[in-house]
């Protein structure tokens, strides 16, 4: 069972400025502790194009009590700027929190990232990539990439999606584009063809009959984590359906929220 007592405060901050466009994050975190905690980030999903980064908030106070200092972002959503905009904002938001490290008393070597579908191929990316664009200066010297991701059935392959008919309105808003018109983009944004021999640890989740984003997505991913000798663990949860794990409650919540932080309490330790 999942416990909250909801006693953890939450500052928020603008992690980014574009134009008249402040993006922010919501932290929290533990009580004092000697050293440096270790962090996580929470990226919300909604298609790309809806959503909010509240969705997460329960789960950033649960880490948050459990020693984490915790972080959940909002981001551009496609009716604003399509790919790359989303994940320029992302890798943003981890190198903030890696410049600030000090005022929050978090360890920048031990930054995991924890997404939800959209969130989840968010996260993903995170997890194989690095920088993509220098868009803020002052951030130069810091990486975007975690040490640990968290992935509940995110979207690692957009061309592979194309036989499923799943995600045939959201992923071209998305990509800006169908991917007759933008193959190399729609490549460009699957984490899958990113995995190489420095991708971060990975904790997999998803639904064999997932009504919103196809079973071979994650089964495809962690083939890949596979190949490439990476650590990785896949916990199937049947019949969860999509989106189970903003509902703290819901009976897969409570085997998967516990599983994936004691998960990333070892990753980060």
């Amino acid at each position: 069972m999942v416990y909250m007592n909801y006693m953890q405060t939450c500052q928020t901050f603008i992690y980014r400025q574009i134009g008249d466009l402040s993006l922010e994050l919501d932290l929290y975190r533990p009580e004092p502790q000697a050293g440096l905690s270790p962090a996580v980030l929470f990226l919300h999903g909604g298609g790309w194009n809806g959503g909010r980064r509240t969705q997460f908030s329960r789960h950033a106070q649960l880490f948050a009590e459990a020693g984490f200092v915790a972080a959940t972002a909002s981001y551009r959503l496609s009716g604003v700027a399509p790919y790359p905009a989303a994940l320029d904002d992302c890798q943003c938001a981890v190198r903030w929190l890696r410049a600030h490290a000090a005022d929050f008393q978090l360890d920048p070597n031990r930054l995991g990232a924890f997404g939800s579908s959209a969130g989840g191929h968010l996260v993903a990316c995170l997890g194989v990539r690095d920088t993509r664009s220098d868009c803020e200066p002052a951030l130069s010297g810091f990486s975007s990439r975690v040490q640990a991701v968290v992935d509940v059935h995110g979207i690692h392959d957009f061309p592979a999606l194309l036989p499923s008919g799943k995600l045939s309105e959201s992923a071209p808003l998305f990509l800006n584009g169908s991917y007759e018109e933008k193959p190399e983009l729609w490549r460009d944004a699957s984490p899958l063809f990113f995995v190489d021999g420095e991708t971060a640890p990975m904790f997999l989740t998803h639904d064999p009959d997932d009504p919103t984003v196809p079973y071979d997505q994650t089964v495809a991913f962690a083939t890949a984590l596979l190949k490439a000798a990476r650590p990785f663990e896949f916990m199937p949860t049947p019949g969860s359906g999509h989106g189970f794990v903003y509902d703290p409650g819901h009976v897969w919540s409570t085997r998967v929220i516990p599983r994936a932080l004691a998960w990333l309490r070892d990753r980060l330790s």
